[in-house]
């Protein structure tokens, strides 16, 4: 299955609402501006990668099901491997740094948790 801009548009709209979020609060999390958003909700632009990471993550979504690829809200993909599966988890902190309402010290903090027990989460 494809991109789907008509999903990917409808989905944030219903995820803002969700979460009771403007654009103006989502462009401040992601650190663009009140247009951009504007443009990617009437189709007019598609997001960056990186960007499309920062909303998913905000929202706490998978990536697959904000561009309409899935319609699983939530990615339990897990590999047999246990140092890859915690090395995915910090991937998805960094993607918080900067535009969270953790600060450094804090997400490096989560990442040396998740590291210190990586076997009690991924059995979880």
């Amino acid at each position: 299955m494809d991109f789907d801009i008509e999903k990917f548009n409808y989905r944030l709209i219903v995820l803002m609402e969700d979460f009771n979020m403007n654009q103006t609060d989502l462009s401040k999390k992601i650190g663009i501006s009140n247009v951009t958003i504007s443009r990617y909700l009437s189709g007019d632009r598609i997001p960056r990668l990186d960007v499309i990471t920062k909303i998913a993550a905000i929202f706490n979504v998978s990536i697959d099901y904000l561009l309409g690829i899935s319609d699983a809200k939530k990615s339990n993909k897990k590999t047999n491997n246990p140092n890859v599966d915690i090395a995915l988890i910090a991937k998805q902190l960094f993607g918080l740094e900067g535009n969270s309402h953790l600060s450094k010290n804090q997400i490096e903090l989560i990442k040396k948790l998740l590291l210190a027990n990586k076997d009690f989460i991924l059995s979880a």
